[in-house]
C-alpha cells in the first residue's frame, strides 16, 4: 500500500479497519475546530465590575474634592510667597 491519507473522526477511519489491518499507521491527533454560534444563539456574556485602584502620583488622594482643596490651598501659599 502506498501512502494513504485518510482524515476524519475515530468513528470514520475505524470504518476503513478492514483494509488497515496488518499496515503500519501513524496517528496524528489535532485540536478539534472551534464551532462559531449560529448568529441566531445568543452570545452569554457576564458583566465584571472593574476595580479601581490608585496608584502613582495620585494614590492615597480620597477624591478629587480633596485634590483640587489642596492645589487652590498651594495656589494660594504660593502666591503669599511672591
Amino acid at each position: 500500500m502506498s501512502q494513504h491519507v485518510i482524515e476524519g473522526t475515530w468513528e470514520e477511519i475505524k470504518s476503513h479497519e478492514a483494509e488497515l489491518i496488518g499496515h503500519h499507521l501513524r496517528v496524528i491527533i489535532t485540536p478539534e475546530e472551534q464551532t462559531t454560534p449560529e448568529p441566531s444563539e445568543p452570545v452569554k456574556t457576564e458583566a465584571h465590575t472593574k476595580v479601581l485602584r490608585g496608584h502613582g502620583m495620585l494614590a492615597g488622594i480620597l477624591s478629587s474634592e480633596d485634590y483640587f482643596r489642596e492645589k487652590r490651598e498651594d495656589t494660594i501659599r504660593e502666591d503669599r510667597l511672591l
